[in-house]
């Protein structure tokens, strides 16, 4: 998946999720390093799902920003309920790394899954979702083209 600089994200149809789990196997390459100055620890998405009327109501993801000092990148729960944006940190991952993410959708919540690793979150789910996919941002666009190496398991 490749996210063009300037832009937020590839140009994507809108996929409907009625699975159980929404499961990927992600690789970070070297292009995920960036420096964007005071907007450094805006929250970039690798994939998740949003529910109807709007993702920025109720929805589950995995969220994700480059660390400059560490040369990583953190992985993130990120999440709206209600309306209401959360954001709890999960892993960090080498660049290069390759990791299984899953999100398994249960009747009162989430579950977030990586690197042996489970995090709950209390969005509910409904019976129909909308697939979200890699997003780069904040309010900022990539800066340069950034690729991650996806798979849908």
């Amino acid at each position: 998946m490749t996210i063009r600089q300037g832009t937020h994200a590839p140009f994507r149809l809108p996929s409907i999720v009625t699975e159980y789990e929404i499961a990927y196997r992600a690789m970070f390459t070297p292009s995920c390093r960036y420096d964007i100055g005071e907007d450094q620890s805006d929250v970039n998405k690798l994939f998740g799902v949003g529910y109807a009327p709007h993702h920025h109501r109720n929805s589950v993801r995995f969220g994700w920003r480059y660390e400059k000092q560490s040369d990583m990148v953190e992985i993130l729960a990120y999440w709206y309920l209600d309306g209401q944006r959360y954001i709890h940190p999960i892993t960090f991952a080498a660049i290069g790394q390759t990791f299984h993410y899953a999100i398994r959708r249960n009747s009162d919540h989430h579950l977030l899954i990586v690197r042996h690793q489970t995090f709950s979150v209390p969005v509910p789910q409904r019976r129909v979702g909308v697939l979200l996919q890699p997003y780069f941002g904040g309010n900022k666009t990539a800066p340069h083209d950034i690729h991650i190496n996806m798979t849908r398991l």
